[in-house]
């Protein structure tokens, strides 16, 4: 009998959740004894300059509010039975990837918990892992722009959201705006792809490094030994 996995997932925004809301169902569907829970935030944040003196305020951004949700779930997850882990899954946006990572681990380390976590950052933005992924996209939207999909550069700094909204959004990423009265409107959009491109995605067939580094971690986590310390 396999042993219990248990599998906290923390995620920056809502359309990213929904993502690896269908990345997970998909990835747990052949394997037994696996839970997973995943928490959107309204955002990425900053982490704190003092990760042991929190505020009791949660701010529903990523970075600033993670201290408090590590701390917290370490405790209580650290007598329940089987393997447990937290995954941690963000944007590098225009950032350097190894910076954020770094950062993220020495905050691991200065706050002395004992659940193992990793850290996964999509390169440039979540997106990257519905443009990884031709086939699925095209059946999703059979009128996407087949041509500027194919000079798509797999996790490449160019606005990724903006590039998939060109590819798939009739008349574009201008038309998007122009016909969006506000952000939400176009966190809809995003959300709307995640769902319509993710629920068709094939995790073993990914073209972006990222979202194979996500799949990676997992795979180690769920098939390897666990090991106590941030990845």
């Amino acid at each position: 009998m396999d042993e219990y996995t248990y599998i906290e997932i923390l995620i920056e925004d809502q359309s990213g959740g929904i993502l690896v809301e269908q990345i997970m169902d998909k990835y747990v569907m052949d394997r037994e004894n696996i839970t997973y829970k995943i928490h959107s935030f309204k955002g990425i944040g900053k982490i704190p300059l003092k990760v042991n003196k929190m505020s009791q305020i949660k701010t529903k951004r990523l970075l600033t509010d993670l201290p408090r949700y590590l701390k917290g779930m370490d405790s209580s997850l650290r007598n329940m039975p089987g393997k447990k882990a937290i995954f941690v899954v963000l944007d590098s946006d225009d950032e350097d990837c190894a910076k954020i990572k770094r950062d993220l681990v020495q905050m691991y380390q200065k706050l002395e918990i004992v659940i193992q976590v990793f850290f996964c950052i999509a390169i440039e933005e979540m997106e990257a892992w519905l443009l990884g992924d031709n086939e699925a996209l095209i059946k999703a939207y059979p009128m996407a722009k087949r041509q500027l999909l194919q000079k798509y550069v797999q996790d490449s700094i160019i606005g990724t959201w903006e590039y998939l909204a060109d590819i798939v959004y009739k008349g574009g990423l201008q038309t998007l705006i122009r016909n969006a009265s506000s952000y939400y409107e176009i966190g809809l959009f995003k959300c709307e792809c995640a769902r319509n491109i993710g629920k068709l995605l094939d995790i073993r067939k990914n073209a972006s490094p990222s979202f194979h580094y996500f799949i990676g971690k997992l795979d180690s986590f769920c098939e390897g030994e666990q090991n106590k310390r941030s990845s």
